[in-house]
């Protein structure tokens, strides 16, 4: 029973309280913009309303709402990056080792002043100080295979040269000793006695020999002009009707036909053919023999407009001048 009374009494004063509130309700006005608006519980939903929209265009004339216009985009300003800016960029993102990093980076240009300038002459007459040196002590070695002593060996290349130049029909012999060209001389004279010691039999080698011999030596001359050289080197001797030749006559037959760069001639007797092409002095024909990779089977067609168009031109050389 104690039980049953407390719930009542619970009920009955949830329910004086609910009473309460709502007289409070009744009692209170909401304010909007309209004012002072009275809402009772009966009404709330007949009195409620929206405002028409000429009452609501009429409160804002009168209020007059400052207008405010919208900002103009401007237009990006797009950054020109330089290649060195975006290689520089592109780098620091990948993040690769500080020394491919070093090879994207500008470098400063070095300022060459006079005492730069003075250091790098220096260091490049002191190379070139070592470099003479090694080849002074070379060719003083290499003597000693053609000679006595150096004296002798110089005097000997000397005397050579001037033969030449005198068979070439050149009358200015003087020769002016130059290590380079007194070392390229030694080594082809070197050259040329290992392969006659070669070929060579007991007393010499023989005439009919001297085209292999040639070409054992790495030069290409036709029949012809080893006959002319033979008839130039051996003018106003009685060599000259021999069918044994020796050694001093074949390495000078060959120093005449291919003088060595000490005489500073122009090759005469070699003349550039079809079936022997001389380019800048060198001969082409040992690539033919030796099968170079560097050779292609040429197309006929090319070479055949390329002889028709050279003989024309011969031809028409020849009718100007007759």
């Amino acid at each position: 029973m104690l039980i049953l009374l407390l719930s009542i009494c619970s009920v009955s004063t949830n329910s004086w309280s609910l009473l309460i509130a709502r007289k409070r309700i009744k009692e209170k006005a909401f304010y909007d913009w309209r004012g002072i608006v009275s809402i009772r519980s009966s009404s709330l939903a007949c009195d409620f309303r929206f405002p028409s929209f000429s009452e609501y265009s009429t409160k804002l004339k009168k209020r007059k709402i400052p207008f405010k216009p919208e900002p103009q985009r401007q237009p990006r300003v797009q950054q020109s990056l330089s290649k060195s800016d975006k290689f520089d960029s592109k780098v620091k993102r990948i993040g690769p080792h500080i020394e491919i990093f070093q090879v994207f980076r500008e470098r400063s240009r070095m300022i060459i002043t006079k005492k730069t300038i003075n250091m790098i002459t220096l260091m490049q007459a002191h190379v070139r100080g070592w470099l003479e040196r090694k080849r002074f002590q070379r060719i003083m070695v290499k003597a000693l295979y053609h000679g006595p002593n150096l004296r002798a060996v110089i005097n000997m290349y000397c005397r050579q040269i001037h033969r030449i130049k005198h068979r070439l029909g050149l009358w200015r012999t003087r020769q002016i000793i130059n290590f380079a060209e007194l070392e390229e001389w030694m080594d082809r004279k070197k050259f040329y006695e290992t392969m006659f010691a070669k070929r060579e039999y007991w007393q010499g080698l023989e005439r009919s020999e001297l085209l292999k011999f040639f070409n054992d030596c790495g030069h290409f001359p036709t029949q012809q002009q080893i006959d002319q050289i033979w008839d130039l080197v051996h003018k106003d001797n009685h060599e000259k009707y021999s069918e044994i030749i020796k050694k001093s006559n074949a390495i000078e037959m060959l120093f005449t036909l291919y003088p060595p760069q000490g005489a500073h001639v122009q090759n005469r007797q070699l003349k550039s053919t079809w079936l022997r092409p001389v380019v800048n002095g060198e001969e082409g024909y040992k690539y033919i023999v030796s099968g170079h990779p560097i050779l292609k089977r040429a197309n006929i067609q090319i070479v055949g407009k390329l002889v028709s168009t050279s003989i024309r031109e011969r031809k028409m050389r020849q009718r100007y001048v007759s």
